[in-house]
């Protein structure tokens, strides 16, 4: 196990092409064989390349990234409170550059009043044609997010107070920004 607050890991998002989609730096925080979690700093540049812009992330998140299931766990750290963003993709893997993930557009948000929403189901289906997702690519999002509303809904890792633990102690880090 490996942990450390100085190393940078580029974070690559992928579409299941392999066309890049976006991509931004993170710091590590901690790397299990199960995930790995780093920390994104306030002001950081997301560059998105499916909309050819570039834009400053104005909040930290804390991003949690799955080696073994198909999603990821963005908890952004909002002025008026914490909010999630789940990616439903294949499991994340670690490459020369960084970590990279193949996004299967679904994600699954919780805003700041806690109410959890799945979005960009109009996207899924649309990208299932263009990218000619194999039936088992298809059921396996679906099933995946299922699991991860089943997870939250049994407060099971990492939402069982796995990343708001984090949290805590970042807000006593002095190597990172001051959280809100």
């Amino acid at each position: 196990m490996h942990s450390s607050v100085t190393a940078t890991v580029r974070v690559q998002v992928v579409k299941y092409d392999g066309t890049p989609h976006c991509e931004w730096d993170t710091t590590l925080l901690q790397e299990t064989p199960q995930y790995i979690l780093v920390y994104g700093q306030t002001g950081r540049s997301l560059v998105h390349h499916t909309r050819q812009q570039t834009f400053s992330c104005a909040t930290p998140s804390l991003e949690y990234y799955d080696l073994q299931e198909g999603y990821t766990v963005n908890l952004d750290l909002e002025r008026d409170g914490e909010r999630y963003y789940c990616n439903i993709c294949l499991p994340t893997e670690w490459t020369a550059s960084g970590l990279r993930f193949v996004d299967l557009d679904l994600d699954l948000i919780r805003d700041t009043t806690g109410q959890w929403t799945v979005v960009d189901e109009d996207e899924f289906l649309e990208n299932q044609l263009v990218y000619q997702y194999p039936v088992d690519v298809i059921t396996g999002a679906e099933q995946m997010l299922r699991r991860l509303q089943d997870k939250i809904q049994r407060q099971a890792f990492p939402f069982d107070g796995f990343l708001t633990g984090w949290l805590d102690r970042l807000r006593h880090d002095r190597h990172t920004t001051p959280l809100p």
